[in-house]
């Protein structure tokens, strides 16, 4: 997925939290740059203007909580909004999550900013989107799902944060049968799709068949410890299992509650 490029909203961000009355200064977090950087992976990048970014800032306290929620859970927290309310808006809103929380993340930094296993995690969560856009022959479902990988992502990143100097989530025990286990089951999902779709002609599956392991062999690579392997089994069973098609169901499978 490449040159994906929204240009809209890009500032250097220290510390974020309440005061410490509770109340909300939303002030103290506005930028005076005229963009900000919301987000970047490979060759895309999402900038904001200064004023879109100020005004988000301004009427989404949620975005400077304490203890942050996933991106899903903060999103379904919040009331239908014009900017927010359309699956493009969600998109936005998962940007948005990102890029605050990222700042957040910053505080629990010790010798790294987090910036390799973030892209390990984007690598992982990207080309699992990949590989089901390729077999359902792609969608706007597949497009709204690559944009909120950079919320979830962070998410696991800040989840990392927590947790990576804790013995009781450490995995004491080898995981590399776990880990073979999981690139066979994604080889042979491919397998077994492309010899049963009808979608796709016969001269082009080898060549399909081979992009696809590439792919593959791409996740696998990054999992390099149990972390990783249970954030691509999660993301893998919450958005692809069964073969669920993004480009039909994605938005409102996962909140049905919700009015758009």
């Amino acid at each position: 997925m490449k040159n994906y490029i929204l240009v809209v909203f890009v500032v250097c961000f220290c510390c974020i939290s309440f005061a410490q009355n509770g109340t909300f200064d939303p002030e103290k977090y506005y930028t005076t740059k005229d963009s900000v950087l919301l987000a970047s992976f490979e060759e895309d990048i999402v900038y904001v203007l200064k004023d879109n970014f100020n005004d988000v800032v301004s009427k989404h306290p949620e975005f400077f909580k304490e203890y942050p929620t996933d991106p899903y859970v903060t999103y379904s927290s919040i009331p239908s909004s014009v900017e927010f309310g359309s699956e493009v808006g969600q998109d936005d809103y998962y940007l948005y999550y990102a890029y605050f929380l990222r700042n957040t993340n910053e505080m629990y930094k010790i010798d790294d900013d987090f910036g390799h296993q973030r892209n390990k995690i984007m690598i992982i969560y990207t080309r699992l989107n990949r590989i089901f856009s390729l077999l359902d022959g792609g969608g706007p479902g597949y497009m709204h799902s690559y944009r909120r990988t950079f919320g979830e992502a962070e998410y696991a990143v800040y989840l990392y944060a927590l947790t990576r100097d804790r013995d009781d989530f450490s995995v004491k025990y080898d995981i590399s049968k776990q880990k073979d286990l999981f690139k066979q089951t994604l080889q042979q999902i491919v397998t077994d799709r492309l010899e049963n779709t009808f979608d796709i002609d016969e001269t082009e599956k080898p060549e399909l068949k081979k992009k696809l392991f590439t792919l593959i062999n791409e996740i696998d690579a990054q999992i390099t410890d149990a972390f990783y392997l249970t954030q691509a089994q999660k993301f893998y069973y919450d958005s692809y299992q069964l073969g669920k098609k993004m480009n039909e169901s994605m938005v409102f499978e996962r909140n049905p509650a919700r009015s758009f």
